[in-house]
């Protein structure tokens, strides 16, 4: 294994988290924000933050750094490439 897809739940807890432990190891990555899920969160000065700018966040620091931001269709394409 040399390519790991990312998606599921928690998009800036478990998904940012795994990509970024991933990438450390030494893994490439496709992260796919499309297949991942969060919820609305509230911060300590009382923003309320949307699943989606939770989201665009998560891919912010995560792209080029960590990770391809991928879309499902290209994920699959280029696992099924390789």
């Amino acid at each position: 294994v040399r390519r790991i897809i990312i998606s599921g739940i928690r998009t800036e807890q478990c998904c940012e988290t795994t990509t970024r432990h991933a990438s450390d190891l030494g893994y490439q990555i496709d992260f796919v924000g499309e297949a991942t899920l969060t919820f609305a969160m509230t911060d300590a000065s009382g923003r309320s933050w949307s699943p989606a700018e939770i989201r665009a966040r998560t891919e912010l620091v995560l792209g080029g750094r960590f990770a391809r931001i991928a879309t499902v269709d290209e994920a699959l394409a280029r696992r099924k490439a390789a």
